[in-house]
């Protein structure tokens, strides 16, 4: 299971894994790649079973003689449980009277908890803390997706252009259960054709991008200070009535982090330290984010990013008091950070 299960030995997993996504679906193909990690390691048909407590009637004999039974076949029992927040007192207690009255449950069992929000689960909060992790997935990795879409299409008998693949999968930000329902518009225009072959005009047109997406693009150009390509999508963003907040937040946290970087030695440091308390996301994407701001760090001097922070705060006031329409308020926002 990539990130946290991959190349690891079954002797060394921890007790209990708490995976935490917003998306159902993303939560799903976790299961299956548990399913995928352990099938040639336990008896999956002895020693895996699945709990659904949306669905799954109360059953503590059941679970207490799974978690206590030791298992003839595997060196370790798995145990996941879907939507854990659900789950009923006395299940509860038998799971938490297996980890209190167990000197290493390590050696035994992995469970593994699911939840949309691990706020709704602070009844695990304790024996996650002391035998566990959390794991929070915001969105699969861009490479996962990227295979996930061409298998799919190889299934289907179509082909997809890689420039058409990179631009699919930013318009839909990354995000799974978009990118299945988009997909099947892009199979139905190509399927009946002789040349079954979606290329870039195919999914541009067909393809909204993503709204998400389309700010973080305008960031990253005014990062580059490419002024130009950053106005060319304002009107795009404009037709968000909601869109003026979001930009100004992603501009602030952008350039907090280049002045913390041009701050000095520990600048690079305190500037992970504020994307960490400021995004929700695997700490290898921090790093990425990290590296994308010490480059936009090269081309501002400490003195336009302080007035620029400055402008942004004047435009966040501007932005409650009046009734601005958005195309004017995003242009007038990227020319005073142009020639500040």
């Amino acid at each position: 299971m990539t990130g946290f299960l991959e190349n690891k030995n079954i002797e060394n997993l921890k007790a209990l894994y708490f995976i935490e996504s917003k998306s159902e679906s993303i939560i799903d193909e976790k299961i299956k790649e548990i399913k995928n990690y352990f099938k040639d390691k336990i008896s999956i048909e002895n020693d895996l079973k699945i709990y659904d407590l949306k669905d799954e009637i109360d059953d503590p004999g059941e679970l207490y003689n799974f978690l206590n039974t030791p298992s003839f076949f595997s060196i370790k029992k798995v145990m996941i449980i879907k939507n854990c927040e659900k789950i009923f007192k006395s299940s509860l207690k038998v799971i938490s009277d297996f980890f209190l009255k167990t000197s290493n449950p390590s050696e035994s069992v992995v469970i593994f908890l699911t939840s949309t929000d691990f706020k709704k689960a602070l009844m695990f909060k304790e024996f996650v803390t002391k035998f566990g992790e959390v794991i929070t997935i915001k969105k699969p990795e861009t490479e996962n997706l990227k295979k996930r879409i061409l298998e799919k299409a190889e299934l289907d008998g179509i082909k997809i252009t890689p420039e058409a693949l990179e631009i699919f999968v930013g318009n839909v930000n990354e995000d799974i259960n978009i990118l299945e329902n988009e997909y099947e518009k892009l199979y139905l225009n190509v399927c009946f054709n002789t040349n079954k072959v979606i290329n870039e005009d195919i999914v541009k047109s067909l393809i909204n991008r993503n709204i998400n997406f389309t700010i973080f693009n305008f960031v990253d150009y005014t990062g580059y200070k490419n002024f130009k390509m950053a106005a060319e999508l304002i009107p795009a963003m404009a037709e968000d009535d909601a869109i003026t907040s979001s930009v100004i937040k992603q501009l602030f946290l952008m350039f907090k982090c280049v002045l913390y970087i041009k701050g000095g030695e520990r600048g690079r440091d305190e500037a992970k330290t504020y994307l960490e308390k400021n995004i929700k996301t695997n700490p290898a994407f921090i790093i990425k984010i990290l590296n994308k701001y010490t480059t936009f760090s090269k081309n501002y001097k400490f003195e336009e990013i302080v007035n620029i922070i400055s402008i942004l705060n004047d435009f966040e006031i501007r932005r409650r008091k009046t009734s601005e329409p958005n195309l004017n308020f995003l242009y007038n926002l990227l020319s005073k950070i142009q020639f500040q």
